[in-house]
Order: C-alpha cells, then structure tokens, then sequence
C-alpha cells in the first residue's frame, strides 16, 4: 500500500514543504510540478535524476513526488514480492497524474498484480461541501469522471461509494475509501478459496462497515458496473457487500473481469518460478519436455479448482530458437468465468398437468 508519501516527513506536522498549492487536490498536487522547472533551495531529491534526467539538478520536496517515489518503490518485482497494489485517497479525479503512474508501473514494470485505485465520491472543494447532498457525486457523474480520463486497464479495478467506519483513536466516525475493505475480501478469497474467485457477494465481498456514503439502487448499480465501477451495495440482511467484479478495461472480454485477471497474474508467477529453474540447461529436447513437465501439472491443479475449463500447453523446436539460445511456449487457456446473472422464468401450469411434460 503506497500512502503517505515517501519524504521522511513528520506525519503529525501541520504545514507542507511548499504551501497550500500542493494541498490534496491542488494543482501542484494534481498535476506535479513543470517538468522543466529546477528549485535552487530544494534539497534531497538527486534521486529523481534517475527518472527525470540528467539535467534536473534540484527537485520541489512536494506531496506529488514523495508520493510518486513511493509509488517507485514497488517497482521491480524482484525486489518486492505483492500482487496487490493500492493508493487509497489518490482518486483519478484529484491526483489523475498519480494514478497513471501507477497503474503504468503495475502494467509495464511489475505485471503480477493488481491496482486498487479510488473513485471519488464527494466533492471537498465545493464552497457548500458541508451540504451532504451537494457535495455527492452521483452514480453517472462517477461514470462520466472516469471516461474522461480515457483509463483502460485490466490491471486495475475501483469501488464506489465511500464508507462510513469508526475511527477508534479519535472517538469519532469517518468516510473512508472502500480499499481497505476490498484488499481485506481479496486476502480472505486466497485465505478460503483461489485467486481465481471473484471477491464479491455474500461469501466474500461483505464489508466491515457503519454504513456506505449512498445506498444504491438497482438502477444505480447498473450504472455503474456499466460505467466499468464495482459498486458497494447496501442490503437489509447483510449490510454492506462488494457487488461488482470488473477491471476498468473499456473491451469486453475476459480480463474485464478480476478474477480473471489475477488467475492470469497467479499462472504467470507459479509458472514463472520453475521455468526460471531451466535457464542455462541444455537447449534440446530434454529441457522442452522439462518445462512441460514442469507446467501442466500447475494448470491441471488449477483446473481441478475451479479456474480453468481447459487448457494447453505448446513449445516450439525451431532451428531458430535453437540458434538464439530461446524456448518459447504458448499456453492456451480456457478461464472460468464468475456467475453475475441469474435469470429465472416462473411458469403457472394447470393443477392437473404432469411436470413431466412441461
């Protein structure tokens, strides 16, 4: 989890480095500062050469790069080992420059987990936010905001609206992002079943929570899954629930879904860990058959619980391979997809009809 930065601040300090132009939701915060832009009374920030380029001498010790080094932090997945990656607070509305960072280093540096970023559900910088009602954001504004951000990725999922839970320091109740709640389902999902499970429902989507900022309706529900937003749902029996399973990847298919996505993200890990156990063996026909030894039995593993309805596993045995010191391999597979709609027909028959015959 990357929150807080990553500046060496005092976390009980009051004031910013550089003022209140890089307040949560300000444009030094939303946005970073001009990438051309040095600050001679800067100190401590060399490292963001790395990244930057050679030419940028002195960094602004500012709230959106203490956060973007953290972020950086978790970049090589040889250095750290997670599968889930969350920025509560940091929405795609107030910090969208952020939440691109992230999730292209959960896309293109890491590509073994899955980013939970935050949808905004009230709007603080209203002059009337202290109106409850005014300052919600609605379930088709939700919709509308993440549209225009152009977001497309099946690496990352998000959850609306916000929810009220108790904050025990303080003697007080609070709004918080469902993130906590969220990332606690996809551990209890690994713990009880499979990665490949959707962490919604009654079984392993319910939220420790007082209560959500809106009670969604059937309608609203609807919006928002289309609109490609795992909606909190309220019910009388249960409370709040997760009810939605959808990564923010605009194509339908497969990945636009989580538990997909994370079975994908799981068969890349395991497989990965013994095919790198081949490296440097002899590249003949031995090794091939190595690997597929190695990888059908983790496929059919899966497939015995519930994440695959097949599979297949191929390697190739070109002179050109051979020749560039490679073994490719395709796997093929068939992913189980999660039920999310039940359809159920009702039919009146005569007291004197046979079911039989019906």
């Amino acid at each position: 989890m990357a929150y807080g930065g990553f500046d060496g601040w005092d976390i009980y300090r009051e004031y910013r480095t550089n003022g209140d132009q890089y307040a949560l939701g300000q444009s030094g915060f939303k946005y970073g500062a001009e990438p051309s832009i040095t600050y001679p009374t800067a100190t401590g920030w060399g490292a963001f050469k790395a990244i930057s380029g050679p030419n940028q001498e002195n960094w602004a010790n500012t709230d959106y790069y203490a956060y973007k080094w953290g972020q950086n932090t978790f970049a090589n997945p040889e250095a750290t080992n997670i599968n889930i990656f969350t920025t509560p607070g940091i929405d795609y509305v107030n910090n969208s420059n952020l939440v691109e960072e992230a999730i292209d280093m959960i896309e293109t540096d890491r590509a073994d987990s899955i980013y939970i970023c935050t949808t905004p559900d009230f709007d603080l910088f209203l002059p009337t936010y202290n109106d409850i009602e005014e300052g919600l954001i609605y379930p088709q504004q939700v919709v509308d905001n993440l549209e225009e951000t152009g977001i497309d990725s099946n690496y990352t999922a998000s959850y609306y609206p916000w929810i009220l839970t108790r904050d025990a320091v303080n003697n007080t109740q609070i709004y918080i992002p469902p993130t906590s709640e969220v990332v606690k389902n996809l551990a209890l999902t690994d713990n009880i079943a499979f990665p490949w499970f959707a962490s919604a429902g009654y079984t392993r989507g319910l939220v420790n929570a007082i209560r959500a900022r809106r009670k969604l309706t059937q309608d609203d529900r609807d919006t928002l899954y289309k609109g490609r937003i795992n909606p909190i749902a309220t019910f009388s029996d249960v409370g709040t629930v997760i009810w939605g399973n959808k990564t923010m990847q605009i194509k339908e298919s497969a990945l636009d879904r989580i538990n997909v996505r994370r079975l994908l993200l799981q068969a890349r890990k395991l497989i990965s860990a013994v095919a790198i156990r081949l490296l440097f063996e002899q590249n003949d026909q031995k090794v091939r058959q190595d690997f597929l030894d190695s990888v059908n039995p983790i496929l059919d593993s899966i497939r015995r619980d519930r994440g695959l309805i097949d599979f297949r596993v191929a390697v190739s045995n070109t002179p050109e391979d051979l020749d560039s010191n490679t073994l490719t391999g395709k796997i093929y597979l068939k992913p189980t997809r999660a039920l999310e709609y039940i359809d159920i027909e009702f039919v009146i028959t005569p007291t004197g009809a046979s079911f039989d015959d019906v």
